[in-house]
């Protein structure tokens, strides 16, 4: 029959020593090994300094120099865009260089009772220029005509004028009409100049713009013309007569008939 016995066991004091285990050697089937490895790994690839290396520490240039030759390099430049040296002449266009005679009316009827005929009114068409004259009321039988030159007067032509019937007629005026074309082609060194020719009685009365003729310039020509008069006087202008044209030169503000330039025939 089974017996239980117990015997002793005496140990001696080295055996209650305690003793770290032996570091694991690396071992291919060891994964702890494995995962220590890749830590240390990556560590050391974050410390890695980044390099810039520039083109001139391989042996490369650091710039490209292109030369542009009108012989060898044409530059195509598109129809839509043009190229030119000098300013271009379609902008220019025609002015008249007076005044309109019958914005100052004081000036106008003494002039037309003192000369028998007036140029009233001019306006600039697109390719003509049309207006007014008015002539005393000498005679029933009358002739009125504008002698006109495109080219300094080296030529000219005379046009006949048309009676106006105003609505309201005056026996002391009456009143004409015309319209002349302007040339295709006109330089821009010419200008365009006329004077009004009245016959009457069989004697002949001209109406020159006081021996100045009435002109019709380009714009650039009357431009260069009034830098060099505003150079030589203040702008003011003084008349015989004592016309609003006076008072309106040295006070602008005041009220005057002279701010009416722009505007049509008086009737």
């Amino acid at each position: 029959m089974p017996i239980d016995m117990t015997l002793p066991v005496y140990l001696s004091q080295e055996d209650f020593v305690y003793s770290p285990p032996p570091s694991c050697p690396p071992a291919v089937g060891s994964s702890f090994c494995i995962e220590s490895l890749d830590i240390r790994s990556n560590d050391r690839s974050r410390k890695t300094k980044k390099q810039v290396t520039f083109a001139d520490h391989k042996g490369l240039s650091l710039t490209r120099v292109k030369v542009f030759s009108e012989f060898s390099d044409p530059i195509d430049v598109p129809l839509s865009v043009q190229l030119s040296s000098a300013p271009s002449t379609q902008q220019d266009k025609l002015e008249l260089d007076f005044s309109q005679p019958s914005s100052d009316y004081l000036l106008f009827r003494q002039r037309l009772d003192g000369g028998l005929v007036c140029l009233e009114h001019c306006v600039l068409k697109e390719r003509a220029f049309t207006g007014t004259v008015k002539v005393k009321n000498v005679s029933f039988e009358k002739s009125v005509k504008l002698r006109v030159t495109f080219d300094s007067w080296r030529s000219h032509l005379d046009v006949d004028c048309r009676y106006v019937k105003e609505s309201y007629p005056s026996s002391y005026s009456d009143t004409f009409s015309f319209e002349v074309s302007l040339p295709a082609e006109l330089q821009l060194h010419e200008r365009v100049e006329f004077a009004v020719r009245y016959e009457v009685d069989g004697r002949e009365y001209w109406d020159s713009n006081h021996g100045d003729n009435y002109r019709i310039v380009w714009a650039s020509l009357r431009r260069r013309q009034d830098r060099r008069s505003d150079s030589r006087d203040f702008g003011i202008h003084f008349d015989r007569y004592g016309s609003p044209t006076c008072s309106h030169g040295i006070f602008p503000d005041w009220p005057s008939y002279a701010g009416y330039e722009n505007i049509g025939p008086y009737y």
